[in-house]
């Protein structure tokens, strides 16, 4: 699944169109590397998504194959940090 439709899918983004800009803007990591929003995602593997305020690494557990729940999309990622920035981005 592409990284974009599996950061909305799982809720951790409103739209596509955020992972996309996201991505383009370095702001998605996938393993410490910047990424492209068109890449296959295959699971056990590391995100580090950077918001104005807050930084959130995550380790991609499952790739659904249709529409989630809200409930159920977090079974999807391990949060494994989230931490609060000062204006760094």
């Amino acid at each position: 699944m592409r990284l974009d439709v599996w950061l909305h899918r799982v809720c951790l983004l409103k739209s596509r169109n955020q992972a996309k800009q996201g991505c383009q803007s370095g702001h998605i990591l996938l393993d410490g590397q910047p990424v492209k929003e068109s890449r296959e995602l295959r699971g056990d593997e590391e995100l580090t998504l950077r918001f104005p305020r807050r930084e959130l690494r995550v380790r991609v557990l499952a790739i659904p194959t249709g529409n989630l729940a809200k409930r159920d999309a977090a079974a999807c990622y391990a949060l494994l940090e989230e931490r609060a920035l000062r204006d760094e981005i």
